[in-house]
């Protein structure tokens, strides 16, 4: 290439350049992703002049809080008052059914949603980055990525931003692109580079494995682990968790339980327990009872539980406080729908599955769940999911053996 710089594009020596100069493109953003494709710099750290441990210095706390949205006043998602406290040791993985208030929770904190009643505490010089489902929405498509991250930090020499975009995988060409011609999960990493140029206090996630495909997700996970600061996870992919978190918070209609009082893999499993059992109720196709699931899973309920439920706490029936479901009674769910006609999975068979970046990656079938939807276990990656089988094929048939002569 370096021999051939001026070489006339139409000939096949142009071509060739052409070849060699895209494959060297393509290797260097793969050594990126290698080396750690989403890393962050040092924080700047926060005055502590009475010497208080990182477990002991509070980011943000909310206390007493309930919620409902404007336009449904009468719909809370927490009915019963919350309390949550985030210090400089909080790495805390959130689990829960969609729906149940984990995003709520997580905006009430960013300030995008008002609580209701109760307040919201911040300790007044920390950093937060932030990045939620639909944080692609603040770019501003008609800029090339370069040209946005320089509007976004003024002053900054644009040799140091390329060089941090570069850390997540945005290189050569793509930054000189207008971002409306880039794929979802390149817009999604611009505004990661954004979000971590100066380094946060509390990092914020809410289902950033969904715009990755499994290696960026491997990658994420690495950067995570390397990182300093406070950190909250929702996620509903349970490797991601397991590696990144050590205490978990449980959010299901009418419970709000934090588990931290153990070791990562206790919490975990507490947290499961109690999150699960209501998942299981629901995909089972039955009447979802309140007061059957607060007996039933790990930690009871509590109407303040923030830290370890160690026991459950006693109410007026049978020993056990039943917490209200928001909105109106639980009503009987559908019945089972039929399994669909058409290819079915055996629990072990080896087959591929669809990941959210669009590709198929071998996997193995760990369970079936009613209503034709599967657990599986990528292979190479080790990351379990449940998905629909529609997302599921068979493996491909080995080739015949040619016929002998």
């Amino acid at each position: 290439m370096i021999k051939n710089q001026n070489v006339d594009p139409s000939t096949f020596l142009g071509r060739q350049k052409h070849d060699k100069k895209q494959w060297s493109e393509n290797y260097h953003q793969k050594q990126i992703a290698l080396q750690g494709k989403f890393t962050f710099p040092v924080a700047v750290p926060l005055d502590n002049p009475e010497n208080k441990k990182p477990d002991e210095i509070s980011l943000m706390r909310i206390e007493q809080v309930t919620f409902a949205y404007p336009s449904k006043p009468d719909v809370f998602i927490f009915r019963e008052p919350i309390d949550f406290d985030v210090t400089c040791a909080t790495r805390c993985g959130v689990m829960g059914p969609n729906g149940a208030g984990k995003s709520t929770m997580l905006k009430i904190l960013v300030e995008q949603n008002i609580p209701t009643t109760g307040k919201l505490y911040k300790h007044p010089k920390f950093n937060m980055a932030y990045f939620g489902q639909y944080s692609t929405h603040e770019l501003d498509l008609e800029k090339t990525a370069a040209e946005w991250m320089g509007v976004q930090f003024p002053g900054v020499a644009a040799g140091e931003l390329r060089q941090h975009l570069a850390k997540t995988s945005i290189v050569g060409a793509v930054q000189d692109t207008r971002m409306e011609a880039l794929s979802f999960s390149q817009k999604s990493c611009i505004v990661f580079s954004k979000l971590t140029f100066r380094c946060p206090h509390l990092l914020i996630l809410d289902e950033p494995t969904n715009f990755l495909d499994l290696e960026s997700v491997d990658s994420l996970i690495a950067a995570c682990n390397k990182y300093a600061g406070a950190l909250l996870l929702v996620s509903h992919n349970r490797d991601f968790l397991k590696k990144c978190a050590k205490n978990f918070l449980s959010v299901v209609p009418g419970k709000f339980l934090l588990f931290d009082k153990g070791t990562p893999q206790e919490n975990m499993k507490d947290a499961e327990r109690s999150t699960y059992t209501f998942i299981a109720e629901m995909e089972e196709g039955g009447p979802v009872d309140a007061q059957k699931l607060v007996k039933q899973n790990a930690g009871g309920a509590s109407l303040h539980p923030t830290g370890h439920v160690a026991a459950e706490e006693k109410g007026p029936e049978d020993g056990i406080k039943v917490l209200s479901i928001s909105g109106s009674s639980p009503s009987p769910m559908p019945a089972k729908k039929a399994p669909a006609a058409g290819v079915t999975f055996a629990v072990g068979e080896k087959v591929q599955a669809l990941w959210t970046d669009g590709k198929w990656y071998g996997a193995v079938i760990k369970k079936v769940i009613p209503e034709t939807k599967y657990q599986v276990t990528y292979t190479e990656y080790g990351n379990t999911v449940n998905i629909e089988g529609k997302s599921i094929r068979k493996l491909p048939a080995a080739p015949a053996a040619a016929a002998k002569k």
